[in-house]
């Protein structure tokens, strides 16, 4: 039995080894995260696993309140399949006002969660600053920014390409893969490592296909370009301005002394309430109480659908790093989401906004949206009355 239990050590020692020299050592790390918690893969709940950047607060601004009583918001969530096992929080804003406001599972008004692909809405309103300050031109070659990108196909690429996934890149977005790329993206150090293999492998633009890699293209233009990372463009022009109450965490790639890269593509952590300030920020094209901290041509162009900018581009779902839809009446809106369930939506014909956190999402789709998320329209309207 001695015997065994040596040759199983060993057996153990050498496939965590050879992972390490490998270059896959972060799969322990991951399913530390994960596995060893009853996950399969990410959860909102993993702030404690990051090494973040803080993003710090300035002077608040509270939302006004205006509820309706608990027994009819209860009734709503529940027709309209809002409130379940997976939902953490949900929250209805309506003229600057909360209507609605619903906690589950030992979360409250200042827990902070993950934002996983909400956080790429966010970084494209970094590089509309970033173009706003003329750090970076929109329609620029990617190669001004990043030379590696002016041989072959890659001289067509351009950053609203990048913006709107059109870059024709084969990253990959693979959830299930610990060994594919954005299993690596989310767990492993050196991002700047990762990204430097990968090549434009045909003309870029016509295809729309969506790939975090394109995300993390958006970061390293903006800080090789203005030598600023993600987290102050977003502290210093959005989080502060915009009154948040809570302080923000966006997860690195390394500590912060080490010169950690932001993760563009997720791991954006903050409170629903302030969460629900990017989407106000979208109701009003860029603007916070009159205030334009957005280029409102930018967000103009960030909430129109790619069709409609480029014929040569069928997707209809999709603007800059943000889903988009129409109600069954007709009326557009914005979608920041991300793989569980989260949602940051925005209505402007309603001057509605709808927040949903969770640990999951129904698997029904919708053009091309979660259904989930017209769930939260639905209830969002019921209870404001819109």
């Amino acid at each position: 039995m001695r015997k065994i239990l040596l040759l199983l050590l060993a057996f153990v020692l050498f496939v965590v080894s050879a992972s390490f020299l490998s270059g896959y050592g972060y799969i322990w790390g991951g399913m530390a995260e994960t596995y060893f918690r009853g996950w399969k893969n990410a959860n909102i709940d993993d702030l404690e696993f990051r090494t973040p950047r803080r993003l710090e607060v300035g002077e608040g601004w509270v939302w006004p309140e205006q509820s309706m009583d608990s027994a009819g918001v209860s009734a709503i969530l529940r027709q309209e399949a809002v409130e379940n096992e997976h939902v953490a929080s949900f929250l209805v804003i309506h003229r600057d006002t909360v209507r609605a406001e619903r906690y589950w599972h030992g979360h409250d008004v200042h827990t902070v969660t993950n934002s996983f692909s909400m956080a790429k809405s966010i970084t494209a309103l970094a590089v509309g600053m970033a173009i706003d300050s003329g750090y970076v031109e929109l329609n620029a070659p990617v190669y001004r920014y990043l030379p590696r990108f002016q041989e072959g196909p890659g001289r067509d690429l351009t950053v609203e390409h990048l913006l709107q996934m059109r870059s024709h890149i084969p990253f990959g977005e693979d959830y299930k893969n610990p060994f594919a790329f954005m299993a690596k993206a989310y767990y492993a150090p050196d991002i700047a490592a990762l990204l430097a293999p990968y090549a434009v492998e045909s003309t870029p633009g016509s295809a729309w296909e969506y790939q975090g890699g394109n995300t993390m293209l958006l970061e390293e233009i903006v800080r090789t370009a203005s030598g600023r990372g993600l987290s102050d463009w977003v502290e210093a022009g959005l989080w502060k301005p915009m009154g948040a109450t809570d302080p923000a965490f966006w997860g690195l790639d390394a500590p912060v002394e080490a010169g950690g890269i932001e993760r563009s593509f997720a791991q954006f952590y903050a409170t629903t309430r302030d969460f629900a300030r990017f989407g106000a920020l979208l109701l009003d094209t860029g603007k916070w109480q009159g205030q334009s901290l957005v280029p409102h041509a930018f967000v103009e162009r960030m909430i129109t659908p790619i069709q409609d900018l480029d014929p040569a581009c069928d997707a209809r779902h999709y603007g800059y790093q943000i889903w988009l839809g129409t109600t069954p009446d007709g009326l557009p809106f914005s979608a920041m989401e991300g793989h569980r369930g989260q949602f940051v939506i925005a209505v402007p014909a309603l001057d509605l906004v709808v927040v949903r956190t969770g640990y999951d999402k129904g698997p029904e789709k919708q053009d091309r949206l979660p259904v989930d998320v017209f769930r939260c329209i639905a209830a969002g309207r019921a209870i404001s009355g819109v």
